[in-house]
């Protein structure tokens, strides 16, 4: 049985981050991962310039490779404008967005982890079970090991081990159902589109190397063919798909993230949707706070610091979602006039164009 101040469940990137900035600080760390090996397909894809800051205090060049500095678009169903963003760069001199590919920043974590002598990354390995005590948590893995720790963090995604057998509860709901399609090959689509169509509402966005496309779909409708959706954007056979999935996204939080010695990070805490590109962000700022406060021996203020922004970014989410989810053509075209006044008035098309109501500033750098 070995004996570490805090076991990680989870080496996605909300689980590196938070056990690289534990080892940072000297804390010894034992990271578990079910996975053998990193997924192989990009599933996050946007970075805000404080999530590019807190990348960059981790180690240098985790992000490289990524675009920076693209622009954001709405259009209606014949693809006419209805506005823009330009999302200025922080304070910290970071783009507004970076779009990045997800299995090259893991693949970079993974290395910078092994370098950390006071970190252990064990893959291929499964909790399955734990006790804590008023001292610290024994975890018990699928081998027959076992680990002792002071504390036991949950990194494991939207159907965490952990937060189940805690007890927590997982309170909001499941929403729209998308079909998700990355593509390799050259497209001469240089900005994230929301083409908002009632008949079939699309979201794209040029990825390092490609391009991913996004359609709504209805709940009883079979994942369609995408080569037709495909062709009225770029030729098929120009690009090779590499990836076409069906998900639906959720908006949901646990009704606590801590439970004695076991606390919750990312998507175990907490799920967006996807339309603000906050959900990654939000895991990663989770594990940058976190990190300092068990590092200080305290995380009693974890969820005082995190809860306010993560539910911010989530409506602001929702908001987006259902501007580009409108299905009906009655309410399109007052959606679509609306969209257009507030993009051109005075101040407040400006403001809009800067990012409106999306603030990046969570608190936890400072």
């Amino acid at each position: 049985m070995g004996s570490y101040d805090v076991l990680v469940v989870g080496c996605g990137p909300v689980g590196a981050v938070l056990a690289a900035r534990l080892g940072a600080l000297g804390m010894r760390t034992l990271v578990v991962e079910r996975a053998a090996e990193v997924h192989p397909l990009p599933r996050a894809v946007a970075a805000d310039d404080e999530v590019q800051h807190l990348l960059s205090l981790v180690a240098p060049g985790l992000l490289g490779g990524a675009l920076h500095d693209v622009p954001v678009r709405l259009v209606d169903a014949s693809r006419r404008p209805l506005g823009e963003l330009r999302l200025p760069a922080g304070p910290s001199g970071h783009s507004g967005l970076a779009l990045f590919h997800q299995p090259a920043l893991e693949q970079r974590l993974r290395r910078h982890l092994a370098a950390v002598p006071t970190v252990t990354v064990r893959t291929g390995v499964d909790l399955v079970g734990w006790t804590q005590d008023a001292d610290g948590v024994t975890g018990r893995f699928a081998d027959g090991s076992t680990a002792r720790a002071a504390w036991l963090v949950g990194c494991d995604g939207a159907s965490s081990f952990l937060r189940r057998t805690c007890g927590i509860g997982w309170r909001g709901r499941e929403l729209a159902r998308w079909l998700v399609v990355d593509v390799a090959g050259k497209v001469d689509r240089p900005a994230l589109t929301y083409t908002c169509d009632p008949a079939r509402p699309q979201v794209d966005m040029p990825l390092p190397g490609g391009h991913r496309w996004e359609w709504l779909l209805r709940d009883d409708e079979p994942a369609p063919d995408p080569r037709p959706l495909l062709a009225r954007d770029v030729d098929p056979a120009a690009v090779s798909v590499v990836r076409a999935v069906t998900y639906r996204y959720g908006a949901r939080s646990a009704v606590r993230w801590q439970a004695g010695r076991v606390l919750l990070a990312g998507d175990a805490a907490h799920t967006m949707p996807p339309f603000a590109g906050q959900g990654l962000g939000a895991g990663l700022r989770d594990a940058w706070a976190l990190g300092g406060m068990l590092a200080a021996g305290d995380p009693s203020g974890y969820w005082a610091l995190r809860a306010p922004h993560v539910a911010a970014m989530t409506r602001l989410s929702l908001l987006l979602g259902g501007i580009v989810e409108t299905r009906t053509a009655v309410l399109a075209r007052p959606r679509d006039a609306l969209l257009r006044g507030a993009f051109r008035a005075p101040a407040l098309g400006p403001w809009l164009s800067r990012g409106g109501p999306r603030s990046t500033a969570s608190g936890v750098l400072r």
